[in-house]
């Protein structure tokens, strides 16, 4: 049986996403090719549903409370876990702060959050996938979600900053990872609807719907298919690549 963990799992894309590999986006509810279980793991487990859903034959969910801002707990944390064949890096934090008054501690925990446990996630659970038997070249997949911020800026710097240093993350991994049989890619959603929407300013809402093509903010569903085509479907030469999902309107 396949193991995906997703972090973040609770709210926004992480949530989309596990429900999408859980299949409850197909109204055939027909069953996967291959058994999996999704972890979804998060801190406030308070409107999560998921795992009290009926699913369809072959799909399991599994709840996993834990705080990824003590990073130094995560070790411990996947050593309690089964071989994870899929990891989605989705969890974040985005406080919206001005650059000259962000509070020190929120700062440590965004750094903890976005950058630090993402990687521990990896180095922890990437010798695992490597043992693993290779199917059509693959032997595991890592999926980083990363934001148009980390190469374009944003007002909440700190956030910025820890996206792109997810994107650079994707790309030393997938280096260090690749000749193994891992796959190590990100998707960077431009504007979306989730709960760090409701802490961007009108203006702000603006300025995104003025650039984008389709005029509007993605769905976190739209976000959610390109991350499971990656974790379940693209084949073993999509590997160190971002995957820009903003409706055009954030060309590089």
């Amino acid at each position: 049986m396949k193991t995906i963990l997703v972090t973040g799992a609770t709210r926004g894309i992480g949530y989309a996403t596990a429900r999408r590999l859980l299949g409850l986006q197909d109204e055939r509810r027909a069953p996967p090719a291959e058994p999996r279980t999704v972890v979804a793991l998060g801190r406030d487990f308070s409107t999560f549903d998921l795992d009290h859903t009926a699913l369809p034959e072959g799909l399991q969910c599994q709840r996993v409370a834990f705080d990824l801002r003590n990073v130094d707990g995560i070790a411990a944390l996947c050593a309690s876990l089964p071989r994870v064949d899929v990891l989605i890096n989705n969890a974040a934090m985005l406080t919206a702060q001005s650059f000259d008054t962000y509070a020190p501690k929120d700062r440590r925990d965004l750094i903890a959050t976005n950058i630090e446990a993402p990687a521990e996630l990896i180095r922890c659970l990437a010798p695992g996938m490597t043992a693993a038997p290779r199917v059509q070249g693959i032997c595991g997949r890592v999926i980083n979600i990363a934001s148009v911020a980390g190469f374009g800026g944003h007002p909440d710097v700190w956030y910025g900053a820890s996206k792109g240093a997810i994107l650079n993350l994707t790309k030393s991994l997938a280096k260090h990872y690749g000749p193994s049989g891992v796959m190590v890619n990100a998707v960077a959603p431009g504007p979306t609807k989730t709960a760090m929407f409701d802490r961007l300013p009108q203006s702000r809402i603006d300025e995104f719907n003025r650039v984008v093509f389709a005029r509007r903010f993605a769905e976190a569903d739209e976000i959610a298919r390109v991350i499971c085509w990656l974790a379940l479907e693209a084949p073993e030469y999509v590997n160190g690549s971002c995957f820009d999902v903003a409706s055009g309107g954030y060309l590089r």
